[in-house]
């Protein structure tokens, strides 16, 4: 296992903090009035979902799915596999899509196009991270919380190999 140091670090506690209250504030405002559903893709979007919830002023319920295209592995693999699907109905629900990090763009693209059949009443989508670099799908994300061109980042959910997650900063990761 690679050793994180503050050198190594790309974005604090507080500057994570300040960025997640900042989307729920938006969030709220959006979808003011109104009930909206979250589901969150596990297991990287975990931390950063219960941390957003917390921000989001209006009513929501939150579901997830597990969804795999890394694997044990440092890129993807290239396919998704779904592993948990929804458990709730979304059909004509305001459904916000909420992942850790874009990177390829193939899990929260091919995911949405996929509850889009289940005929919701709006799918948005929001990102802790959107990372460029490697974009193989397009995607439009309705809310990001930072933009990185590159780099392996694990920390606040986010992983490698199942390490990492549980650090309260994001890390680059020296490979």
């Amino acid at each position: 296992m690679t050793t994180i140091t503050k050198k190594n670090e790309l974005f604090s506690r507080e500057e994570i903090a300040r960025r997640v209250r900042e989307i729920g504030s938006q969030i709220s405002n959006d979808y003011s009035g109104r009930s909206v559903l979250l589901v969150g893709i596990l297991k990287g979007a975990f931390v950063f979902m219960a941390d957003l919830a917390r921000h989001i002023q209006c009513p929501c319920q939150l579901d997830f799915a597990r969804i795999s295209s890394y694997g044990d592995k440092t890129v993807s693999a290239g396919s998704l596999q779904i592993i948990m699907d929804v458990s709730m109905s979304i059909e004509g629900r305001d459904v916000l899509l909420v992942d850790d990090i874009v990177d390829s763009g193939l899990t929260l693209h091919n995911y949405a196009q996929y509850l889009k059949t289940m005929n919701p009443g709006s799918l948005k989508t929001v990102a802790l991270i959107d990372k460029t670099a490697r974009r193989e799908k397009l995607v439009e994300l309705d809310y990001c919380g930072f933009k990185v061109e590159d780099g392996f980042i694990v920390g606040y959910g986010l992983d490698c190999a199942e390490d990492y997650r549980n650090l309260d900063c994001l890390y680059l990761l020296d490979m």
